[in-house]
């Protein structure tokens, strides 16, 4: 199979408001596992490079405006790429990369092709809701550059590596869904503990996991959980 990785760092997390800045796709075989095709850039942008987002990623204006490529020819060689795959594959990628790109596309008046998308933060059993950086670290990496497209995108295919390719596509095919503690606030600790996350909006403790580990779950927390109602998407907690 030919996998490509994605990695993308933005102006902020906003998909209609924020613009991509650097980008990291790594074609990957499979089979040799070989990298044959590595593309990584800073894409010039429309939307200013905060100090909030340069501590974070390291990514400067100066270094954007005088080293960043026209935003559309990156999109070309995305989109060129996407083609050639069979798997899209990073680290919170359908929660973030693939909706950032989707914006993208739309701006651009275009579609992305449609892939089937392995997410390393949900696709990865028993290491769910990591953090890149302690995922890698798990499996024995060290990614020395966080936040810099090329250097995460290469990090997502280091640990994919240690995993059977067709396991890593079957689980990846298993609906994810979105499960909601029911627990007291007294136990919000554990709640954080076992990797849920709190959404605002909503009021509750939230958490995406694949229908066949719903069971798993439950027998492994100390407080109630249930199914999240139909109307509350992955979308719509994440976006």
């Amino acid at each position: 199979m030919l996998w490509l990785s994605l990695d993308l760092e933005t102006t902020g997390l906003d998909f209609n408001k924020d613009r991509v800045i650097e980008i990291g796709v790594v074609l990957f075989s499979t089979n040799q596992r070989k990298c044959i095709e590595n593309f990584g850039q800073l894409v010039k942008s429309d939307v200013p490079v905060s100090s909030e987002i340069t501590k974070i990623t390291s990514i400067h204006q100066t270094a954007v405006d005088r080293f960043g490529y026209d935003q559309d020819e990156v999109f070309e060689v995305l989109t060129y790429l996407m083609d050639s795959c069979d798997a899209v594959i990073g680290h919170n990628v359908i929660g973030f990369d693939k909706k950032m790109a989707e914006s993208w596309a739309r701006r651009n008046k275009q579609t992305l092709p449609d892939k089937l998308y392995i997410d390393t933060m949900i696709d990865i059993k028993g290491h769910e809701g990591k953090k890149l950086s302690y995922l890698a670290a798990d499996h024995g990496i060290l990614n020395y550059f966080p936040h810099s497209a090329m250097a995460d995108a290469q990090t997502v295919l280091l640990v994919a590596d240690k995993y059977n390719p067709a396991d890593l596509v079957t689980r990846a095919k298993m609906p994810t869904v979105i499960i909601q503690s029911h627990a007291p606030r007294s136990q919000n600790e554990q709640v954080k503990k076992a990797k849920f996350r709190w959404n605002p909006d909503y009021k509750m403790w939230w958490k995406a996991v694949k229908e066949t580990d719903v069971d798993e779950l439950e027998r492994s927390v100390s407080f109630s959980i249930g199914y999240a109602p139909k109307e509350i998407t992955l979308d719509s907690l994440s976006g």
